[in-house]
C-alpha cells in the first residue's frame, strides 16, 4: 500500500478547496490524493484495468454527513483524553501514588517484622496485583517479551513452593538460591530504585526484592514452617535446615540453564522476526540499543552482530552462576544474610534519591508537558 506524502496531501488539500461545492469533483479530488506511487503502479501492471462507471448514483451529502460524524467523534475523543491528562491531574496521580508508595513500603517493613510467618501472604496479594498490571501495561506497549525474562519465572516458582508444594526442602533451597544470588543481585545491574510516585519502578523493585525477603523469612524463622519440613521429626527438620553446596549452587543451575536454551530458541529463533517487524521490546534490545548502555550492552557490541544473541546469552549465564557462588554464606550466616539484603536495599534508596535529585527535580516538568 503506497504511504501518501507530504506533497501528495497538499495537492489532495488545494484540489477539495478549488472544487468546493461540487461533490463530483471533491471525489476526483481525494482519488488523485490517493494515487498509487510509481512502485504500486509496477506491481499493477499484470492486473485489468478496473471499470469503475458512473458515480451519479452516490448520495454524496450521506457520505459527508457520515465523514462529519466521525471528525466530530475523534474531536470529541481528543479532548477527553486531553482533560483527563491535564499537567494538573498527572500531578495530582503522581502524589497520590507517592503516598500509596510511601504507606507500601511502611506496610511490607511493619508485616515483615511483626509477623514474617505471614509476610509470604502479603507478597503474594502484591505479586498478583502488580503483575497483572504489568501484564497489561507492557501489552500494550510491546514490552510483553520482557515478561519472559527469568526474573519471572523465579515468581512462579517461589509462588508454587509457597502455595503447592510447602513441605519441599528441595524447592526451598532453589528458591532461596535464586532469590539471594539472581534476583538479590540484579538490583545493582539494573539500577533498581525505590521511587515511590513511579509503578514501574516500584514493580521493578518488588520484582527483585520480596523474594529476598521471602527467602529470609522461611530461612531464619524456621519455627514458621515446622509443618513445611514434613513433620516435626529430627530428620525432617534437619533436612529442612542444612544444604550442600551442590544444592545451593549445581542444582540451581540445571532449571535455569533449561530456561536459557527455551528463551534463546524464542527470542532470536522462533519470534526473531515477528519482534524486529513489530518493534517489540525484549531485554536484550535494551542492553545494546539504550541511550545508556551498561557493561553487560558493551560486551556484547564487541562481537560481530551475528554472534551477539549469543554472546548475551553467555554473559548472562555466566553473570547468573556467580551471583550463586555467595549463597552458601548467606545460607550459613544470619548475619551476613541480613546485612547483604540490607545493603542491596540501601543501593536501591540511594537510586532513588538519585533520581530525584538529579532528573527528576530538573526533568519532571518537561514530562509532565509531554504526557499531557
Amino acid at each position: 500500500m503506497a504511504v501518501e506524502t507530504d506533497a501528495q496531501s497538499h495537492k489532495r488539500v488545494l484540489a477539495g478547496k478549488q472544487t468546493e461545492g461540487d461533490p463530483l469533483k471533491e471525489l476526483s479530488g481525494l482519488a488523485e490524493g490517493l494515487e498509487p506511487s510509481p512502485a504500486t503502479k509496477e506491481d499493477l501492471d499484470d492486473y485489468e484495468e478496473l471499470e469503475v462507471g458512473n458515480l451519479d448514483f452516490l448520495d454524496t451529502h450521506q457520505l459527508r454527513q457520515r465523514l462529519s460524524e466521525n471528525a466530530s467523534k475523534v474531536r470529541s475523543r481528543v479532548q477527553q483524553v486531553s482533560q483527563i491528562n491535564t499537567p494538573k491531574r498527572i500531578m495530582r496521580r503522581d502524589k497520590l501514588a507517592f503516598v500509596l508508595g510511601t504507606f507500601g513500603s511502611m506496610l511490607s517493613a511493619y508485616w515483615l517484622g511483626k509477623s514474617p510467618a505471614t509476610f509470604y501472604r502479603l507478597y503474594t496479594g502484591a505479586a498478583f496485583l502488580l503483575f497483572a498490571t504489568r501484564l497489561f501495561v507492557y501489552k500494550s506497549k510491546g514490552w510483553h517479551y520482557y515478561l519472559l525474562d527469568y526474573c519471572y519465572v523465579v515468581h512462579a516458582t517461589l509462588l508454587v513452593h509457597l502455595w503447592v508444594f510447602p513441605h519441599s526442602a528441595f524447592l526451598h533451597k532453589i528458591v532461596f538460591a535464586y532469590a539471594s544470588g539472581p534476583l538479590a543481585w540484579s538490583i545493582l545491574a539494573f539500577r533498581n530504585s525505590l521511587v515511590f510516585h513511579s509503578l514501574d519502578k516500584i514493580t521493578s523493585l518488588f520484582l527483585h526484592w520480596f523474594p529476598a525477603c521471602v527467602a529470609w523469612t522461611e530461612r531464619w524463622h524456621p519455627e514458621i514452617h515446622a509443618s513445611h519440613a514434613s513433620g516435626k521429626t529430627p530428620e525432617a527438620i534437619k533436612e529442612w535446615d542444612t544444604a550442600t553446596v551442590a544444592q545451593l549452587i549445581l542444582f540451581p543451575c540445571l532449571p535455569y540453564l533449561l530456561w536459557a536454551i527455551l528463551y534463546y530458541i524464542k527470542v532470536f529463533i522462533v519470534s526473531s522476526k515477528k519482534i524486529q517487524e513489530r518493534n517489540y521490546e525484549t531485554l536484550f534490545r535494551w542492553l545494546t540499543q539504550s541511550n545508556k548502555i551498561n557493561i553487560i550492552g558493551r560486551v556484547v557490541l564487541s562481537v560481530p552482530p551475528m554472534w551477539q544473541p549469543l554472546a548475551y546469552m553467555c554473559v548472562h549465564i555466566a553473570l547468573t552462576t556467580m551471583t550463586f557462588a555467595l549463597c552458601k554464606l548467606w545460607w550459613a550466616s544470619y548475619m551476613a544474610h541480613t546485612t547483604f539484603l540490607l545493603f542491596i536495599f540501601a543501593i536501591s534508596a540511594w537510586n532513588g534519591a538519585s533520581y530525584y535529585f538529579d532528573y527528576f527535580s530538573k526533568h519532571y516538568f518537561e514530562g509532565v508537558n509531554k504526557r499531557s
